[in-house]
């Protein structure tokens, strides 16, 4: 009976927070968009959202290559480096 069509499962995309660690996901959009999964919602908080706002706007491949042109001082600022007052052991 060809009334009744399966439909597609939405496909959701949470991406979270972590300064540095959030520009790993540029790599898991790539690897969806390379195994041809679409992404038909994306969530996101902090550097996520900002990777998220990119992805929807179409804008991924430009944040790419802004972050494959940081350098070592660049990547390092993203850390929150605190070092303890009441000592290191």
């Amino acid at each position: 009976m060809g009334i009744f069509k399966r439909r597609r499962k939405k496909i959701g995309l949470a991406l979270g927070g972590g300064a540095a660690r959030g520009w790993a996901h540029i790599g898991v959009i790539n690897a969806f968009q390379e195994a041809e999964i679409p992404i038909d919602y994306v969530a996101g908080t902090s550097m996520g959202a900002l990777v998220g706002a990119f992805f929807v706007a179409g804008q991924i491949d430009n944040l790419k290559k802004l972050a494959l042109h940081l350098d070592w001082k660049d990547i390092i600022a993203f850390f929150d480096i605190v070092f303890p007052k009441s000592g290191l052991i």
